[in-house]
């Protein structure tokens, strides 16, 4: 994998969400450079990288697009996350509240909190 000089690789994933990515990119002014990750299986995988100056900006356009896909769909932006560390903490899904003890799921909606 050859990146070229001055870039950092934000994104690595199919190719073709990356494409996706990659033109929502450029479309805002950032340069992007991609290439494939060998051994993909059955999807090509690829990585897509942006100017190390860029990557900021990057990846707020990025969030931009996700918070326009999900408000697109009519569902609510939520910037919560669970405390597994507490004894009951609410799924940020679905809003469920459960005892944390021993949980890597969500026991409604079964939202993966694993790392």
């Amino acid at each position: 994998m050859k990146l070229p000089d001055g870039m950092q690789i934000l994104f690595q994933g199919k190719a073709d969400y990356l494409k996706e990515i990659a033109q929502r990119l450029t479309a805002a002014g950032i340069k992007c450079a991609s290439g494939p990750i060998p051994g993909g299986g059955w999807e090509q995988r690829a990585w897509l990288a942006v100017a190390s100056t860029d990557s900021q900006r990057a990846m707020a356009e990025h969030q931009r697009h996700l918070d326009h896909m999900v408000e697109r769909e009519g569902l609510p932006l939520r910037d919560t996350m669970a405390d597994l560390d507490a004894e009951v903490a609410e799924c940020p899904a679905c809003m469920t509240k459960f005892k944390t003890a021993g949980v890597t799921r969500c026991p409604d909606c079964g939202l993966n909190f694993a790392q």
